[in-house]
């Protein structure tokens, strides 16, 4: 006997679409969208990346690069991860998006329960470093560990953690 009732199959997210629609409907710039979803995309990437090795993310354009550092909010533990997109920059500079600097870092793991869940500071940070641009996102630690053990491991051991 059949079930005919609603069958869900989960896919990956078709992002590109998704941005289309955006900057039609709400005039959003793409790289700004992009922006947006790599953190939602990096959670899906990890589980994937867990279960079956994947080599991309987002369309090949942000690629796992390393383990920042360790961030703690919200009395979780977070690790600030480094996507690497290979797209030449025209300087070494660094931009970031307001709020989420080293001092309002500091303050987030000393006072992390007067944090708006809402805040924007939970956007990725953009970095270009020797032309190359980077996104940091805070991961969920087991996510990543699933993931990148190896990387994970060496981390913590090098930072004594």
């Amino acid at each position: 006997m059949e079930n005919d009732g609603p069958h869900i199959l989960w896919e990956s997210p078709k992002t590109e679409m998704l941005v289309d629609f955006l900057a039609y409907h709400q005039r959003w710039e793409p790289s700004y969208i992009r922006q947006r979803m790599l953190p939602m995309l990096s959670t899906i990437f990890f589980r994937e990346k867990a279960l079956n090795p994947t080599n991309t993310l987002l369309y090949g354009q942000y690629n796992f690069d390393s383990i920042q550092r360790v961030k703690v909010r919200f009395r979780h533990q977070f690790l600030v991860v480094k996507w690497k997109k290979d797209v030449h920059a025209m300087a070494s500079v660094t931009y970031t998006i307001p709020g989420d600097s080293d001092i309002d870092q500091k303050k987030l793991t000393e006072d992390d329960e007067s944090i708006d869940l809402l805040d924007e500071c939970n956007a990725p940070q953009i970095h270009v470093e020797d032309g190359c641009w980077f996104l940091l996102t805070d991961e969920n630690m087991e996510l990543v560990r699933a993931a990148f053990p190896e990387e994970v491991n060496r981390y913590l051991l090098e930072k004594g953690i």
